[in-house]
């Protein structure tokens, strides 16, 4: 058995094992100090063999598309008999970013509010209720086409902090496209708040298409401001806390 998660499926087929849990997603599933899987495969006690696939950085719209697509069918297909569980972290970085969230801000933003007055409400809805949502649901489709007895468990991130604190020199990924329309200081966190919000609404949607075995871990609240290393992700504890406290009551009820 390994000693954690396998981000390597050459070396997971090297090593002569196959896949309980397939884990298609983000940095939440990649980050390179911890990550959500880590804690997870620890929860299990290391008796289930996990499967990463993805990237830092990978949009919802592109894990649904394209190569991602091909190889998630791939490894569905060849593993049905095994996979038992699939874990998806996709949305957050379709709006993160200055070209995405650029793409959703309104031009002038300074005397903004609250945080849905920062947003193109049309564009904004439909990137989470159209774009995001549609990729989640090709995903949870190919899973009930070829591993029909397997769960799918999706998760909404938190409330992130819009600190302009990077990480390896990639960063801009909130405050930075905020500033830039002028989306006031104290308004800043509560935009945010907002498009969590949005996304959270658009996967319980998707999660009531799919409910005989679509479960969705609702995190968001769960992390005070030390708990996150910059923008974008949580610390090691910050990651570890997150699956003790609300990905645990859902990883406890599945097969």
């Amino acid at each position: 058995m390994a000693d954690g998660p396998y981000w390597d499926e050459q070396r997971m087929q090297g090593a002569g094992e196959f896949p309980h849990v397939l884990a298609i997603g983000d940095s939440w599933f990649w980050y390179p100090f911890n990550n959500l899987l880590t804690p997870i495969w620890n929860y299990w006690g290391g008796n289930r063999v996990i499967l990463a696939q993805g990237t830092v950085g990978a949009e919802a719209v592109d894990l649904a598309s394209g190569r991602w697509l091909r190889d998630f069918r791939r490894i569905l297909k060849w593993n049905k008999s095994t996979i038992r569980t699939v874990l998806m972290s996709a949305g957050g970085n379709d709006f993160a970013g200055m070209d995405d969230m650029s793409r959703i801000l309104k031009p002038d933003c300074r005397n903004a509010a609250t945080g849905e007055d920062c947003f193109d409400a049309d564009e904004a809805q439909g990137l989470m209720f159209h774009d995001v949502a549609n990729a989640y649901r090709t995903l949870i489709g190919e899973v009930a086409e070829r591993c029909p007895e397997a769960y799918v468990v999706l998760h909404n991130y938190d409330y992130a902090i819009p600190s302009g604190k990077g990480i390896f020199g990639l960063g801009h990924w909130l405050k930075d496209p905020m500033d830039a329309v002028g989306v006031p200081a104290a308004v800043q966190p509560l935009a945010v708040d907002y498009l969590i919000d949005t996304l959270s609404s658009a996967l319980a949607q998707v999660q009531h298409e799919f409910s005989l075995r679509t479960l969705f871990v609702n995190s968001v609240g769960t992390l005070d401001p030390a708990d996150w290393a910059n923008e974008l992700h949580p610390t090691p504890s910050g990651f570890n806390k997150l699956v003790d406290i609300a990905w645990a009551p859902v990883l406890a009820n599945l097969p």
